[in-house]
């Protein structure tokens, strides 16, 4: 998923070559989202995995006023409540769960106030991998986790939300968005899931800072 990261970094930085030309038009092309919330697990994994921490980070390009192309990644931590350590020649290190989701849809923009208050919904097609990890004894050196089990599969995700510019050139944001997906996974068990195939519901709400340009 670090890859996945990268690339949405990468894909972020190519589209601030748009800043100038975009900077003085009646709406912003270009947003970069952060966020921080809670994910509420649902359906088939309800009796597993408990609500956890989660942040998201998005991009999203908008072709005309009203509607924008969205990808992102967002992460809980520790929702299946995997709490195992494998033994190292750097002693026993800690193996925590954590649930990644790859959105890729579109959203439709209601701006309000000149677009200064902005109500939107949309959704599309999602990825989901569910996967322990080894904290790492050190960022320069990495230690392979042979125990370590993922699961994963693909749906779809809907979104809801709305935010308000902080300024008066609308280049920064604070809001809310809730994602719901609804996905299929199948693998090994995560923590208490069955390694069968699951039918997964997830609800994903975050406060939200947005830069736009």
């Amino acid at each position: 998923m670090k890859k996945a990261l990268v690339c949405l970094i990468v894909s972020a930085i190519g589209a601030g070559s748009a800043f100038a030309q975009s900077w003085g038009r009646d709406f912003q092309r270009n947003h970069i989202t952060a966020g921080i919330g809670a994910a509420v697990p649902g359906a088939d994994l309800k009796p597993y995995y408990k609500v956890a921490p989660a942040w998201t980070f998005d991009y999203g390009f908008r072709p005309v006023k009203y509607l924008q192309l969205d990808i992102g990644l967002d992460s809980a931590y520790n929702s299946a409540d995997v709490n195992d350590y494998l033994d190292t020649g750097y002693g026993p290190l800690r193996i925590r769960d954590f649930q990644f989701f790859v959105p890729m849809g579109a959203r439709v923009v209601a701006p309000l106030a000149k677009g200064r208050v902005e109500f939107y919904g949309g959704g599309g097609g999602a990825y989901a991998r569910y996967t322990e990890l080894l904290k790492q004894p050190s960022d320069y050196f990495q230690i392979g986790c042979p125990v370590c089990q993922a699961r994963d599969g693909w749906g779809y995700y809907a979104l809801l939300g709305g935010s308000v510019a902080l300024d008066r050139g609308q280049h920064f944001r604070l809001g809310v968005l809730s994602r719901v997906y609804v996905v299929d996974t199948s693998g090994p068990p995560i923590g208490a899931t069955p390694a069968v195939k699951t039918n997964d519901r997830w609800t994903n709400t975050y406060a939200t800072f947005t830069f736009s340009f």
